[in-house]
């Protein structure tokens, strides 16, 4: 199934917020974590799961956006065909 350009853009933003969420969340944390600080282990990994946690749902909601998407094109594919 084709998708539009805007639909590629979405899936290209979905997968680099996932993966840049995730690393730029494992470096964020990991300084924290060797700052050495009071209390940063435990600022760390809220840290760490909240920032994993927000780009998986950014990612979830991006990926239904597109799913919805297909959804409604087939719809339309299958509307178009002729009635035999």
């Amino acid at each position: 199934m084709k998708r539009t350009k805007i639909e590629q853009l979405l899936l290209v933003v979905a997968w680099a917020g996932l993966i840049g969420g995730i690393l730029f969340t494992t470096l964020v944390s990991k300084g924290i974590w060797e700052s050495h600080m009071d209390m940063a282990f435990p600022q760390a990994v809220l840290t760490f799961v909240g920032g994993v946690g927000a780009s998986v749902v950014g990612w979830a909601v991006l990926m239904q956006v597109i799913r919805i998407s297909d959804k409604i094109r087939r719809i339309e594919e299958h509307l178009k065909e002729p009635k035999e």
